[in-house]
């Protein structure tokens, strides 16, 4: 049986998720995997430079202290920061670790796991300037 009737489609605005917090929060919280690349990319930059020799490791240095490049790096860290805080945030409610019956603290799994990043991270500085 056909019907003459056109089928409803709801309009969609490209800006529907501006409207929610939720999900502006949610789209901003995705969006600094983009910052991402581009440490990625310099870090691969790097590994070829020093495998290609002192001058282009000194190329690769003079890179890093360009401003702009110095700008771009302090918001991937920003970037990386905040991203790691709301994924920390969200990992207790992912897990249920149950010691002796008792549920552990969202918090203490939260501490728990900013302390683990900070001692990984004084492990790899500690390496890194030896």
């Amino acid at each position: 049986m056909t019907t003459k009737r056109k089928p409803y489609v709801r309009e969609m605005s490209s800006n529907w998720w501006q409207q929610i917090e939720f999900y502006r929060f949610y789209v901003i919280r995705e969006a600094t995997a983009i910052p991402q690349i581009w440490f990625s990319l310099v870090v691969l930059y790097g590994v070829f430079s020093l495998q290609a020799g002192p001058e282009n490791w000194s190329n690769y240095v003079a890179l890093l202290h360009n401003p702009i490049v110095l700008l771009i790096n302090i918001f991937t860290l920003i970037a990386t920061l905040f991203h790691t805080k709301t994924w920390f945030e969200l990992a207790p409610k992912a897990v249920n670790i149950v010691i002796k019956n008792k549920k552990i603290a969202q918090e203490s799994i939260i501490k728990l796991l900013w302390g683990i990043t900070f001692l990984v991270t004084i492990i790899i500085l500690a390496i890194a300037l030896i």
